[in-house]
């Protein structure tokens, strides 16, 4: 009868415990007072719990949101757009520039390629903009408010950036044509339904981890920054030889280059380094673009590139350039009674590079199996004619060699 006691007992405080989090939660979260409506849903509460079980999580994205956060919210007010939007990111891709989801998605916003080119930012294979804290959130700001245009509702139109409007429009017609977002919530797919409750969650733990006994910390890198214009092709190895900002520290200040590499571009990149050190970048410039002695740096893939071009052309004696390449592909399909050796013959060239140009294991070759040979560019119509050959006239041909 005592154990049956306790245990009423310890249901019961649980009970007032999970009670006691909600209305906290619930209060708290109304003394922010936000446009975005981030108000308490039972469904919020696993995602709260989830930074709580990852303080050295949630103090890493405190250490970033005094970096971005106030990038965000410059490109947020610019389009007259609550800041509070600022949570979407953090919980999209935890503040971190250089992430990707396995959609493609990517950049501080997460970001998906349709949005990247409806809005013209650039993705190449240097360059991707949905990285760059500053194009990324001007981009991203226009299409919150494209979003609200529609909706109305800032719950829908952060479920629309998860999951696309056409995918949400879909849900909303399942819901009765409800516009309130926990209606419609049951009906959507897990990667939208989740997103409205998850950036309440990070507002929460962004404004009240200190009540919770998780330490502030502060970004792992200078956050003090100059923007420089580059208009050259540079290498961060090149700045950092010059300036003394580690290629590392140019990576986290820089994320949208891909390969370490600045490219050429007729407007020019602005480039950020530390104030501390951007006097050497302007003091010490003609030593930043000349070309740097691979001796005493080895790994400057610009440089590389041009001693391997140069030492090419050095190479290249009169009387002795490289022939150019003059063979052209002629397919031919094998005959009966036709044989490797007899087809090498006919087209001139060795029965191991035709092994070799198809994959060939054995010197056995099947009737109807497609050859692909490279000959002679300047013969090319002659050995075109073998294919519509009769065998007898091929065996004409093998007879004159």
């Amino acid at each position: 009868m005592k154990r049956i006691i306790c245990a009423l007992f310890l249901l019961w405080g649980l009970a007032e415990a999970k009670a006691g989090s909600d209305e906290l939660y619930q209060t708290r979260l109304a003394a922010l007072k936000s446009t975005l409506e981030l108000t308490y849903n039972p469904a919020v509460k696993p995602f709260i719990e989830e930074y709580l079980n990852n303080p050295e999580k949630v103090r890493e994205l405190i250490g970033r949101s005094k970096y971005f956060f106030p990038m965000l919210e410059k490109s947020l007010r610019a389009k007259g757009l609550p800041t509070e939007l600022k949570y979407l990111a953090a919980t999209a891709s935890m503040l971190d520039p250089t992430a990707v989801n396995a959609n493609g998605a990517s950049g501080i916003w997460m970001m998906a390629y349709p949005i990247t080119r409806m809005y013209k930012l650039k993705v190449n294979t240097y360059i991707d903009e949905r990285r760059d804290p500053v194009k990324s959130s001007a981009v991203a700001a226009q299409h919150f408010k494209d979003l609200f245009s529609i909706y109305k509702s800032w719950p829908l139109a952060i479920a629309s950036y998860g999951c696309s409007p056409v995918t949400l429009n879909k849900c909303i017609h399942i819901s009765n044509n409800s516009l309130y977002f926990w209606d419609i919530y049951p009906h959507m797919p897990a990667f939208c339904k989740e997103l409205y409750p998850r950036v309440i969650a990070t507002a929460y733990i962004l404004n009240y981890y200190k009540e919770h006994g998780i330490s502030s910390a502060e970004p792992k890198f200078e956050t003090d920054t100059d923007s420089l214009l580059v208009n050259k092709w540079l290498s961060f190895q090149q700045i950092s030889s010059v300036t003394g900002v580690s290629v590392e520290e140019m990576r986290l200040l820089n994320p949208a280059f891909r390969k370490d590499i600045i490219p050429f571009n007729a407007e020019g990149y602005y480039v950020r380094v530390p104030k501390s050190k951007s006097k050497n970048f302007d003091l010490l410039k003609d030593s930043v673009y000349r070309p740097i002695n691979m001796s005493e740096l080895q790994a400057d893939p610009i440089q590389k590139m041009q001693e391997e071009l140069v030492d090419s052309v050095a190479r290249i004696k009169p009387g002795n350039e490289p022939k150019k390449f003059t063979k052209k592909k002629v397919i031919y399909t094998v005959k009966r009674g036709d044989n490797l050796g007899d087809i090498a013959d006919w087209f001139d060239v060795p029965a191991d590079d035709i092994k070799s140009w198809n994959k060939l294991r054995k010197n056995a070759v099947k009737y109807g199996q497609k050859l692909t040979i490279w000959v002679e560019g300047s013969k090319i119509g002659y050995y075109k004619k073998i294919g519509k050959m009769s065998a007898s006239q091929k065996k004409k041909i093998k007879r004159k060699d």
